[in-house]
């Protein structure tokens, strides 16, 4: 039993040497903040919902899943994001710019970078030739603070490296000599039959 004890504070000797290693990942990781949001709605043919949201870093990442469902088949919804600014000339159906946008579809998902804070829209729109009526279930998750691929790479000293290449070939063999003292303790308890 002392035995397991001891390989097991091994383990977690180990372990905590490897977390010690990358405290800035871990608190640029913490930094992150991500809001999610559900809607569903009915939208008719012609004609387009929007939601607004807030940014309030910058080099936000948007995502947002929908499925566009109804009792016949057609070409689905549209899904665009936008600036406050841009939607303003959108709605007055004047020229605008997306910052991304999907083909109509009857489900799909859009993803986008907003670099900078701010008010920004998000419009479903059912197309002015659709004939059918959308039941639309939409999904948007809102991330903010540093992106994955960003954080910074952490790597041991060459001294936490020592001791963690130390204790791992100290733990393996620990573990080769206590299974080689059980086997042999086995052969001696059950001394071999004569085979006739």
């Amino acid at each position: 039993m002392r035995w397991r004890q001891a390989a097991h504070g091994a383990a977690l000797a180990v372990l905590a040497i490897l977390l010690a290693g990358g405290p800035a990942a871990r608190a640029a990781a913490a930094a992150q903040h991500r809001e999610e949001l559900t809607y569903s709605f009915d939208i008719d043919p012609g004609e387009w919902r929007y939601f607004e949201f807030p940014v309030k870093e910058k080099d936000a990442r948007l995502e947002v899943r929908f499925e566009a469902r109804g009792r016949r088949p057609s070409p689905g919804v549209r899904v665009a994001v936008m600036a406050e600014g841009e939607f303003r000339r959108f709605r007055d159906n004047q020229p605008h710019q997306e910052i991304g946008a999907t083909r109509y579809r009857a489900e799909g998902m859009l993803q986008a970078r907003l670099a900078e804070p701010g008010q920004y829209v998000v419009v479903i729109d059912n197309g002015e030739k659709s004939q059918r009526r959308r039941h639309v279930e939409m999904e948007s998750v809102l991330v903010t603070g540093p992106a994955p691929e960003t954080l910074p790479v952490q790597y041991l000293s060459p001294e936490k490296r020592a001791v963690v290449t130390g204790a791992s070939a100290a733990g393996f063999l620990l573990i080769l000599a206590l299974a080689g003292r059980a086997l042999w303790r086995a052969t001696r308890r059950r001394p071999l039959q004569p085979y006739y």
